[in-house]
């Protein structure tokens, strides 16, 4: 319950962060670009908190054309978590919004993951 209450104040105290965020471009794959806001990391005891967007070259089957990710990565680990996922029917993260989804599972960043280059980015900040 902790936990919940914690990522529930950090989502409330960076959401207006993330309206005017600086996205840096940190990837150009073949599918989407990806981009991380330097200005909203965050660390805590438990990992770094970070904002990442993807830009989806082409519209996607399910209807979004981009999606805003706030991930907490652990980079002792090379894993990640991604708190909260936001699709967007616009280009970088414009446009009416989907249903916020979230996972408590960490995973392994490896090659071809979602969140490789954000946790490979983050780490050597």
């Amino acid at each position: 319950m902790k936990k919940i209450l914690s990522t529930a104040l950090y989502l409330l105290i960076t959401f207006p962060l993330i309206v005017c965020a600086e996205w840096t471009k940190i990837d150009e794959g073949k599918i989407y670009y990806t981009y991380t806001d330097v200005k909203s990391l965050n660390t805590q005891p438990e990992g770094i908190y970070a904002w990442a967007l993807y830009d989806f070259i082409d519209q996607q089957p399910e209807g979004y054309r981009s999606a805003k990710v706030l991930f907490q990565i652990d980079c002792k680990e090379n894993r990640y978590k991604m708190l909260s996922v936001n699709t967007f029917a616009g280009s970088m993260g414009e446009g009416e919004s989907g249903m916020p989804k979230r996972s408590d599972r960490w995973d392994d960043a490896i090659p071809n993951s979602l969140g490789f280059h954000v946790v490979k980015y983050i780490c050597v900040q």
